[in-house]
């Protein structure tokens, strides 16, 4: 989708600074949020309606937490990069042909991790500002886990150890067998600590007698409520006493 760029004059930059520091028409304590869930590299859209009646508003998306907190400024029919947070140069926009329905919502392209957070969006009619959203963002990031057999000194059966690297918020591992029984596991450890993601380890040994020899590895993130899972088959003749 095409976007229209502003130039951004001191004196114009000055006169909207003024501007964006009156008082506002309505407080965000006065919107319920609404939650969003999406994952890393994909393409969301945080949404936002207002009433389109006379000249179009100044619209502003902001991200609380950041010093430069602006990610979207649009206005005079065109959006404005003087403000804009540098980290949401060229991944934000507007749905620009449904702005005359008053669809002011934000898209944000190639989600990252230090995406989420609590966004504003807002709009400026006769110097006074009003705010019409407020949106959590949740960005998780999930690659599918790895389930392998590793080497043992444990006096018989399969040691089987499941993987989830890079995974944001931290999940929970679980292994279990074809009826669905959980089975008994080591504590699970975490690498090296990240502000981006997590990597968790836990392995698990099998023994006989077990209900069936496929293996199911089951990794849960349940602040975002999302699981992958990814499975094993374990000869007969590999599982000992």
């Amino acid at each position: 989708m095409a976007t229209i760029y502003c130039s951004f004059t001191y004196s114009a930059g000055l006169l909207f600074l003024l501007l964006l520091f009156s008082p506002a028409g309505s407080a965000s304590a006065d919107i319920v949020p609404q939650t969003i869930t999406a994952h890393v590299t994909e393409t969301v859209v945080l949404p936002c309606r207002i009433t389109v009646d006379g000249e179009f508003p100044t619209v502003e998306w902001s991200k609380e937490g950041l010093k430069e907190n602006i990610t979207l400024l649009y206005r005079d029919g065109c959006e404005t990069f003087g403000m804009k947070n540098p980290a949401f140069h060229y991944r934000t926009n507007l749905l620009l042909n449904k702005l005359k329905d008053g669809n002011i919502s934000q898209i944000i392209y190639n989600l990252r991790v230090s995406d989420g957070g609590r966004y504003h969006c807002r709009t400026r009619r006769e110097k006074q500002w009003q705010v019409h959203a407020v949106i959590i963002l949740k960005v998780g990031a999930m690659p599918e886990p790895k389930l392998t057999v590793v080497p043992s000194s444990a006096g018989g059966g399969v040691t089987l150890e499941c993987k989830a690297e890079c995974w944001f918020p931290e999940p929970d591992i679980t292994f279990h067998d074809d009826e669905g029984n959980e089975i008994t596991a080591e504590k699970p450890t975490r690498g090296p600590n990240s502000t981006e993601c997590f990597t968790v380890t836990r392995r698990a040994v099998v023994q006989t007698p077990i209900n069936s020899h496929r293996v199911t590895c089951r990794v849960h993130q349940r602040k975002l409520n999302q699981t992958k899972k990814t499975e094993i088959y374990i000869p007969e003749n590999v599982i000992t006493n």
